[in-house]
């Protein structure tokens, strides 16, 4: 029987300090200095094939492009294919940890095997489906409820995450570090999460948008998802929204109050890639502006981790959270 990792041993090497990790049980609140090869992973927590599915069709074609984000100080440019890979393996994360044990049973108990596949398909099929995903086009099917092959667990996600567009956050200069918890990532809903969906039909309403009905269709309650590549690298996946009323004149309620809106930052954070194209309008290349985050910005995203956290958390040095834990 297979160790499996439920978050990736080259995400786990960059929140090493002197390679060791630091793993806290958050039920009786120890912290252990481990090998990372040994946290976050669980014998038999997939199936063998799957485990191999993990390592050949995403962890080892993504891990030279997070290597790339790593190595990059205030700019960086990603490929159309690097971006594939990223959004993919983004996704492949937030489907990796067993929803079940998130959810909890009750709310499982009470479905029948029916409701549940159309609701949360099956742990270890949604993650193959997404694997087999060869090409982007094949990843936005997914964004339909009523394709064959997806579910609302699926569809959500893969929303969230493709539908999203990319930011790039470092603690680097404030000096503080992200903590990494056992889902790998955090969710935010925040004030305009349910309102965001309101102010886009009006604007479609009112004038006519098509851009604002395109936003629409993928818009979810989650404002971002927030997921840590190293200590002090973090990459969000924004709502589109935020793309739509950062490039719209109009619209100021989310850019004049962004702190409040989103938790963390300011404008600036609204910012999404540069974008080049080539004579058929099809995406070259994506430059980022690596955005830095002050203390008070770091503090909240790591209680926002915190918080989505079920069992345990991992940190190379508890003096640089800047929260207590």
């Amino acid at each position: 029987m297979l160790r499996s990792h439920f978050i990736p041993q080259f995400i786990l090497r960059a929140f090493c300090e002197d390679d060791k990790i630091q793993y806290m049980d958050l039920a009786s609140r120890t912290v252990e200095s481990r090998n990372p090869r040994s946290v976050f992973s669980e014998y038999g927590y997939y199936p063998e094939q799957l485990e191999h599915d993990l390592n050949d069709k995403i962890e080892k074609v993504f891990a030279p492009v997070h290597k790339k984000i790593l190595a990059s100080t205030n700019k960086l440019t990603l490929s159309a294919a690097e971006m594939f890979l990223l959004k993919k393996f983004l996704l492949v994360s937030i489907l990796r940890y067993n929803a079940k044990d998130a959810l909890g049973e009750f709310l499982l108990d009470g479905m029948s095997e029916s409701e549940r596949a159309l609701i949360f398909g099956k742990f270890f099929e949604n993650i193959g489906k997404i694997l087999e995903c060869k090409d982007k086009v094949e990843l936005t099917n997914f964004y339909q409820y009523s394709f064959v092959q997806s579910n609302l667990t699926l569809t959500t996600y893969a929303k969230d995450i493709l539908g999203s567009y990319q930011i790039f956050v470092t603690s680097k200069e404030c000096g503080r570090e992200f903590l990494l918890p056992d889902k790998g990532n955090a969710w935010y809903m925040g004030r305009l999460s349910m309102e965001k969906v309101f102010l886009l039909q009006e604007m479609a309403i009112k004038c006519h948008n098509e851009m604002s009905l395109q936003t629409l269709s993928l818009v979810t309650p989650h404002d971002y998802v927030v997921f840590p590549l190293s200590k002090n690298i973090a990459t969000i996946c924004m709502s589109p929204f935020y793309k739509f009323v950062a490039d719209n004149p109009e619209y100021t309620v989310a850019k004049s109050s962004i702190q409040e809106t989103l938790g963390f930052g300011n404008g600036y954070m609204l910012k999404q890639a540069r974008v080049s194209f080539d004579r058929n309008q099809k995406p070259i290349d994506y430059g980022f502006d690596i955005k830095p985050l002050c203390n008070r910005d770091v503090e909240f995203l790591n209680k926002l981790l915190l918080q989505n956290a079920i069992s345990h958390i991992a940190f190379a040095n508890k003096g640089k959270l800047g929260i207590e834990i």
